[in-house]
């Protein structure tokens, strides 16, 4: 199979978004039908275009505060409709993902639907061949400052070669708004496990959780300024005992 260029990557994300009808549409359909990696893509992001309207309708039916009712007055007078101010608000939202998102989505309530997209980036990069990570190991230094300073906190890459995973590299990817950094690891029956870090905005905390789907198991908290997913095709026990090993290489 050929690797997807970026028009494809669009196109894909169109039909995603219910924009790709007609012809078009029943091509991509067939397509979908007989690839999938593709479809597993497409599925991803459909459930995370539903998270993220699930994290920011409650948003919108709060009270505006004064604030940004004031700056949405261009002159005396002016008032805004309730559904312009919902509107303007949900655009302050999406700018400021570092914000309010941000305390949204890494507050302990909805920990577990940030394990969620850390387990559909495990399915979808640990299936990939020649470019399951974006940096590779062999350039680890530059991969830990470039993930650092785009998630905003300091990033280490655990050692678990005493569990007998070598680690493969990492790659930039999203929690919602904001950015998340992937850590990839194969072990030699070629068996994969991930770890996903986003800044947890909220420093909240939690103990060690651990949800399943299909035959990926993970084992994700928040741990002050980072929030943790740790996912792989393994039992409960072994997950957690990798996790604690993730723990204390951040703790150090």
């Amino acid at each position: 199979m050929t690797e997807p260029n970026h028009n494809e990557d669009w196109s894909l994300h169109a039909y995603a978004d219910g924009e790709i009808a007609g012809s078009e549409g029943r091509a991509l359909d067939e397509r979908l039908a007989e690839d999938p990696e593709a479809r597993a893509k497409v599925e991803a992001w459909r459930r995370q275009k539903a998270w993220l309207k699930e994290a920011f309708d409650p948003v919108l039916d709060e009270p505006v505060p004064a604030q940004i009712k004031a700056a949405l007055r261009h002159r005396r007078g002016f008032t805004l409709s309730p559904w312009a101010i919902a509107a303007a608000l949900a655009l302050l939202i999406i700018g400021a993902g570092a914000g309010w998102f941000a305390n949204l989505q890494m507050s302990a309530p909805q920990a577990k639907q940030f394990a969620d997209l850390a387990i559909e980036a495990h399915e979808i990069y640990t299936h990939e061949n020649r470019h399951a990570v974006e940096v590779a190991a062999s350039d680890g230094d530059h991969l830990t400052t470039w993930l650092s300073k785009r998630i905003g906190q300091k990033l280490v890459v655990p050692d678990l070669t005493a569990r007998g995973y070598t680690f493969m590299g990492g790659r930039l990817l999203a929690a919602g708004a904001q950015p998340a950094a992937q850590l990839m690891y194969e072990d030699q029956a070629k068996r994969r496990i991930t770890i996903f870090v986003a800044a947890n905005q909220t420093n909240k905390e939690t103990a060690f959780l651990v949800t399943q789907k299909d035959n990926v198991t993970a084992c994700y908290w928040l741990d002050g300024p980072l929030g943790f997913v740790i996912a792989g095709e393994t039992g409960r026990e072994d997950i957690v005992s990798l996790a604690h090993l993730v723990y204390q290489s951040f703790e150090m």
